[in-house]
């Protein structure tokens, strides 16, 4: 599903009413019954604090107090704001005399945060996608008093104060559920846009069809039906060979686990074979740990990965379909050797995680040497040192940041953390929902590369493994969650649910 920005989308509304002849109000009373109507599939018959400003995003809720009255709800409207002129002002005349709907100008409401709560729900018709900055007086307030209510919040098209771009919501309305028109807006699933959101319905309401279609956007949402269109095909008759064999370098003595979650991931991700290259002191714990894949010392079993040339490592990955190099080896001198000799003398795909990414960061010269089939997979704190700026500033803008990452070092980012965004050197972008806080804890990132790398092995592109792996990743959580609570679980028990998540991906019907 594509993703706008605000400025996208008041390109297709302006496009609608100026060049189709929809009529603004049209458009309005649609947003207005679409927000009633998702009041009513969520709770029974009760009293409803509808809160407007003076735009047309206060219009949406205006005319939402019409189709909640006519749903037997007693309807409150608080106008921050009066429109003076246009279909808001309309729509609030139209409320004068409805049975069921009471006016109450806010200068006359003594606390509006008690105010607020003394009704079943709310309704957020204060702020639409105009707004990119902190919320002004008496917006601001407005928004303080709407969450110290702490009742359930239906926002209109988005969370008043979230920045509809980025996903900064520092000042914004915390929603139970959203109700956003036409295309969900790219900081709804960026930083803390999905704490802001809730739930979250999109409605198409009235925008013609091919004005949605036609929007040039580089930002796309994957769905499980978009997830389950790249899974690699899987022949009956294939065999070991056939799905490939992914070699992962990965582990020292200071992390031995790093070594066995990431070949976990690369097992359960469905290739044919893995192949562990590790530190001989490492050995030893990943055989026991894992007796299904094969294993390997440094080169001509020596115990050290600084003895690596050329010569070893081609002995070491002969063979390989895909190459996973990174997690728990150290910021050492070795892994840094292996690194240059694999970048400087292989051209398969390869997945670039932890340490890897750090002696990138210390090296330009090696940065060099990335091209579209390497995957890189940091979290905020280590692209914050590859692109040489702050986690804040990482954080700010996920979506910029993995796009500056991906087009500056021309290779695949994907960077971690709630909305994992995937970027490619084209400019693309793709956010990844998929997930939970059962991935809050270490090891996750171990995993994830194992399984990319295994998606890679079984010839999926780039891009394609970078984007699956994450949401079987997310998945394999969310399955998890199901069952128990995400709290006191471990990255073993989401490598446990990777075979089901995948279960359900090929029981999800593709795109149309």
């Amino acid at each position: 599903m594509k993703l706008v920005t605000a400025a996208q989308m008041r390109e297709i509304d302006r496009r609608s009413i100026e060049e189709r002849g929809i009529p603004a109000s049209r458009l309005m009373d649609a947003a207005g019954r679409a927000i009633a109507m998702d009041v009513c599939d969520h709770f029974e018959t009760g009293s409803v604090a509808i809160l407007c400003g003076k735009g047309n995003n206060g219009g949406d809720g205006f005319v939402a107090a019409l189709y909640l009255a006519n749903a037997a709800w007693r309807v409150s409207v608080i106008p921050i704001e009066e429109p003076t002129a246009g279909p808001a002002r309309d729509a609030l005349v139209r409320l004068a005399g409805i049975d069921g709907v009471t006016l109450f100008p806010v200068a006359e409401i003594g606390n509006l945060s008690e105010f607020i709560a003394s009704h079943d729900v709310a309704v957020d018709a204060l702020l639409g996608t105009g707004t990119t900055g902190a919320p002004r007086a008496p917006y601001d307030a407005a928004i303080r008093d709407l969450n110290a209510a702490r009742i359930p919040v239906f926002s209109a098209d988005i969370p008043s104060g979230l920045h509809p771009d980025t996903g900064d919501a520092e000042n914004a309305v915390r929603a139970y559920r959203t109700i956003t028109m036409g295309l969900p807006k790219l900081g709804m699933v960026s930083g803390n846009g999905p704490d802001a959101c809730g739930g979250v319905r999109v409605e198409p309401l009235e925008f013609p069809r091919d004005l949605l279609d036609d929007i040039e956007s580089q930002n796309h949402t994957l769905t499980a039906g978009d997830a389950a269109a790249l899974l690699p095909a899987r022949p009956a008759s294939g065999h070991k060979g056939t799905f490939g064999l992914v070699t992962v370098i990965a582990g020292s003595a200071a992390m031995p686990g790093a070594a066995v979650l990431c070949g976990i991931g690369a097992l359960r991700g469905g290739c044919g074979l893995v192949r562990m290259v590790c530190p001989g002191d490492v050995r030893p714990i990943a055989a026991a740990a894992l007796p299904e894949a094969l294993h390997s010392l440094a080169c001509h079993h020596r115990h050290h990965l600084a003895h690596l040339d050329a010569e070893g490592i081609e002995d070491i990955f002969v063979g390989s379909d895909a190459l996973v190099i990174g997690p728990g080896l150290g910021k050492g001198h070795e892994t840094h050797v292996a690194l240059a000799l694999l970048l400087a003398n292989h051209d398969l795909p390869m997945v670039l995680d932890a340490d890897a990414l750090n002696m990138l960061a210390s090296d330009s010269s090696l940065q060099k040497l990335l091209g579209p089939r390497h995957v890189l997979t940091p979290h905020p704190g280590e692209l914050a040192r590859l692109l040489g700026k702050s986690i804040a500033q990482i954080q700010s803008n996920r979506w910029a940041s993995a796009r500056e990452a991906a087009t500056r070092l021309g290779a695949i980012v994907l960077l971690k953390g709630r909305g994992t965004i995937v970027a490619e050197p084209s400019g693309i972008a793709t956010h990844v929902g998929s997930g939970n806080t059962a991935l809050a804890r270490g090891g996750a990132g171990d995993l994830l590369a194992g399984l990319i790398g295994s998606l890679l092995a079984q010839g999926a592109p780039p891009a394609d493994a970078a984007k699956l792996g994450a949401f079987v990743h997310g998945l394999a959580a969310d399955v998890l969650a199901r069952e128990v609570s995400p709290r006191g679980i471990t990255i073993r028990d989401v490598a446990d649910r990777i075979p089901a998540a995948f279960r359900e991906l090929e029981r999800t019907p593709p795109p149309a």
